[in-house]
C-alpha cells in the first residue's frame, strides 16, 4: 500500500513539474546531412568520391558563407562543411532545406573540380553553380520550392543577407 501511494505521489509530482524548454531552432543532424550528401552524390554521379559532411559553427567558415568544400582530386576524397543551424538567421522551418541546398551547391562545385582552377573566374563559376543548383533543386522540390535570390549579374558578388551568401570559399 505504501508503495502504491509513493508511486502515485511520484507520478503526481512529475506531472506538475515544468517541462524543460524546447530548442526553437531547427535541428539538422550529422546523419541527416550525410543522407542528403549520399542522395545527391548518387544523383550527380559522384559515386567514385568519398565525401564527408560536417556541421560547423559560424567561426569555422569564412564570413558571410553557409558552407564550403575541400577536395583531394588524386584520392577522390572531399569534405563539405555546412553552417550549424544555431548560427542561421533564417526561420527554423527554412533551415533544413537551406542546408540541403548548400550540400547540392558544394557537390556541383565538386563536379566542376576537374576543370582548371582560375581565381579570376571564381565569380563566374559561383554564378553558374548557383544556376545549376537552383535548377536541380527546383526539379527535386517541385512547384512549392522558393528559389534563392542571388545578386544581379553586374552587381557586387558579395551577398546582401545570410540567405543570399556565397556557399563556397
Amino acid at each position: 500500500m505504501k508503495l502504491a501511494a509513493f508511486l502515485a505521489l511520484g507520478v503526481g509530482v512529475s506531472l506538475s513539474a515544468p517541462l524543460p524548454s524546447v530548442e526553437t531552432r531547427s535541428t539538422v543532424t550529422a546523419v541527416q546531412a550525410d543522407h542528403w550528401t549520399k542522395q545527391w552524390q548518387k544523383r550527380l554521379d559522384l559515386s567514385d568520391w568519398r565525401i564527408s559532411t560536417l556541421i560547423v559553427r559560424k567561426g569555422d567558415l569564412k564570413p558571410e558563407t553557409l558552407g564550403n568544400l575541400h577536395w583531394d582530386a588524386e584520392n577522390h576524397t572531399a569534405t563539405i562543411r555546412v553552417l550549424d543551424p544555431r548560427d542561421y538567421e533564417l526561420t527554423s522551418s527554412e533551415i533544413p532545406q537551406d542546408i540541403e541546398y548548400t550540400i547540392v551547391h558544394e557537390l556541383v562545385h565538386l563536379q566542376l573540380s576537374v576543370l582548371p582552377r582560375d581565381l579570376s573566374t571564381r565569380t563566374t563559376e559561383e554564378r553558374v553553380v548557383n544556376k545549376i543548383s537552383e535548377a536541380l533543386f527546383q526539379l527535386d522540390k517541385g512547384a512549392s520550392y522558393r528559389p534563392h535570390v542571388f545578386p544581379a549579374k553586374n552587381a557586387d558578388a558579395r551577398p546582401k543577407s545570410p540567405s543570399e551568401a556565397s556557399r563556397i570559399q
